[in-house]
């Protein structure tokens, strides 16, 4: 669509809403992908007190938090996503946005939307699955220069003196 002269066009999309959130993403068996939108001042915040930090926990065996986390992340300042890879498959995981202090305490603030790993399936019986592609059709002579050329005949014409 080509904007009308003296017409404005959409209005552009912000950066950001100015929400505190941190979603998990399910991108395979064994990886999961963090975005985080956190507002400037909830970076100060964040800073002043402590490192940030982001917790993964495999939150399987219910909906409780385990105490130690699968791994835990030392972000830098207004990192907006990251990936968690190695997983286990088949499992639920929790992640925690926070700060750990000196003394390695670990104050949590923001918490995750559950992200259930699929399962990896196992190979079909007998290996993995082949496809079979006919051979196209043989080409002709004349395509590979195999065919003799056939001498010109000599047409009737009209323009003959």
């Amino acid at each position: 669509m080509v904007p009308v002269a003296g017409t404005m066009g959409p209005p552009a999309l912000p950066a950001g809403y100015n929400e505190n959130v941190l979603v998990l993403l399910v991108q395979g068996p064994g990886v999961v992908f963090a975005y985080l939108e956190l507002s400037e001042h909830f970076w100060g915040a964040l800073m002043r007190q402590g490192r940030p930090v982001l917790h993964l926990y495999d939150a399987s065996n219910g909906g409780a938090v385990p105490v130690s986390p699968v791994t835990q992340v030392d972000l830098p300042p207004f990192t907006t996503n990251w990936y968690f890879r190695n997983l286990t498959p088949g499992r639920t995981y929790v992640a925690e946005l926070g700060w750990q202090d000196p003394e390695g305490v670990f104050v949590s603030l923001v918490r995750s939307n559950p992200a259930a790993t699929p399962v990896r399936s196992p190979e079909p019986a007998g290996g993995p699955r082949k496809m079979t592609v006919a051979a196209p059709p043989p080409l002709p002579g004349w395509a590979l220069g195999t065919e003799k050329e056939e001498p010109a005949v000599a047409l009737p014409s009209s323009y003959e003196s």
